[in-house]
């Protein structure tokens, strides 16, 4: 009742987080349950302190948007890449790994950077499709490498020896990894198709001048984290502390906001987060109707029926999460499955924060992939192209993309590595 419900709503057009809560709906009726728990467990969803981080962090990423601070990253960005084949669409994948930094967000990333950079790359020659195509590939680098709300969620779902700052530092090197291999393909593409590449340089002057406007924004993601792994303030607080610096740097330093903005400002930031927030209180109802039917146990009686090597569990999560993917949204995807998925992988001795990287990047790659993924909506909207379009050309990329997840798969030590040492370091 639970899976067909859910589909049929889906295929409805209802949006997600109706599609879950009314599918939940259901199966209670179903199993005869009281309807009280519909919004005990909405209720649950939401009584996090953890939580309100996320309208914090959208809100911090709002000020930066509106006050410009996209065309600087993109400046620095052409600047460090622009000289090689596939110029532009080196510089919108290096400006997803910059903007990483100010909101976290892979719908924020594409907006942002696709409204500057797909017009750009037109101009410049490139197919408007692929120029999108590009824009949504590289944007699931936003909620890899840190500040990330995808790490918040999940450390909030399924809590344990999981840190935020664990987290935090786990995902640099994944993001980073994800960043090469997309230019690598966009290398490629560009050399077979005759791209274009910045034959001019700049002066000295200017590249003093465009990194020291980047520094200004780039600060921001570094008092963050290293606010929470000092233990000088939580997630929530460097959310706020995130804010605070957001609206000193665009009132007072670079003076692009003005005060008669801020109410537009906050009644964006609210209705983003009031989004966020309804998955979470629908996907709890969910998580309960599961766990209650008892998918966690016939899941780790699944697996350890087929195999007791964790390498092998490991490939068949992968294709499970890459099938979730397809037909859950990313928020829900954690609170539903997270937990489930992570008490499972601890039987197999699997490290929980190199589990953590693994089971978020791979929904991540969901974002562009029908026939839920958000990011090819948006994508299709923000570049103006067919939706059939845009998931031809955004294939390779995500072959790449999943090439660095089986990388990250099978080599812990990527995840896991910089965690620890910066640990052993500072003595924790």
């Amino acid at each position: 009742m639970l899976l067909a419900s859910f589909l049929v709503f889906l295929l409805l057009g209802m949006p997600v987080a109706f599609a879950i809560g009314a599918a939940s709906l259901a199966a209670l009726v179903a199993s005869d349950q009281s309807l009280v728990l519909l919004s005990h467990f909405m209720y649950i969803g939401m009584e996090s302190y953890v939580l309100v981080s996320v309208p914090l962090f959208v809100l911090a990423g709002e000020i930066m948007l509106r006050g410009g601070m996209t065309r600087s990253l993109t400046e620095f960005a052409d600047m460090l890449v622009g000289r090689l084949r596939g110029g532009m669409g080196h510089t919108n994948i290096a400006g997803s790994v910059f903007f990483a930094g100010i909101t976290g967000s892979a719908s924020a990333d594409t907006t942002a950077l696709g409204s500057v950079l797909i017009p750009a790359m037109a101009e410049k020659g490139y197919d408007r499709a692929y120029a999108t195509a590009i824009t949504i590939a590289s944007s699931v680098i936003g909620p890899i490498i840190p500040p990330s709300l995808t790490f918040v969620i999940y450390a909030m779902a399924v809590g344990g020896d999981v840190s935020i700052g664990q987290l935090f530092l786990a995902g640099i090197v994944p993001g980073i990894l994800v960043a090469f291999a997309l230019m690598v393909m966009n290398y490629w593409i560009s050399h077979k198709r005759g791209y274009e590449k910045r034959t001019t340089r700049y002066s000295f002057a200017e590249i003093v001048q465009i990194t020291l406007r980047s520094l200004i924004v780039l600060v921001m993601p570094g008092i963050i984290v290293l606010g929470v792994l000092s233990g000088n303030f939580t997630a929530t607080e460097s959310a706020a502390v995130a804010s605070v610096y957001a609206l000193v740097v665009c009132f007072f330093v670079t003076r692009t906001l003005k005060l008669a903005e801020l109410p537009s400002i906050f009644f964006s930031s609210a209705k983003v987060s009031s989004i966020m927030l309804l998955l979470l209180a629908t996907s709890s109802i969910l998580s309960y109707v599961l766990t209650t039917q008892g998918v966690p146990r016939y899941l780790a009686e699944f697996f350890t029926s087929v195999t007791e090597n964790k390498y092998v569990f490991l490939l068949l999560l992968n294709v499970m999460l890459l099938a979730i993917g397809t037909v859950l949204d990313l928020f829900p995807a954690i609170i539903i499955f997270g937990p489930i998925f992570a008490q499972i992988a601890d039987g197999y001795g699997v490290d929980p924060v190199h589990f953590a990287v693994v089971f978020c990047v791979n929904l991540l790659l969901g974002l562009n992939t029908p026939p839920v993924g958000s990011g090819l909506f948006i994508g299709a909207a923000v570049g103006r192209v067919k939706l059939e379009d845009l998931i031809r050309q955004v294939r390779p990329f995500i072959l790449m993309e999943v090439v660095v997840l089986l990388v990250l798969t099978y080599v812990p030590a990527l995840t896991t590595e910089l965690p620890r040492e910066l640990a052993r370091l500072l003595g924790w």
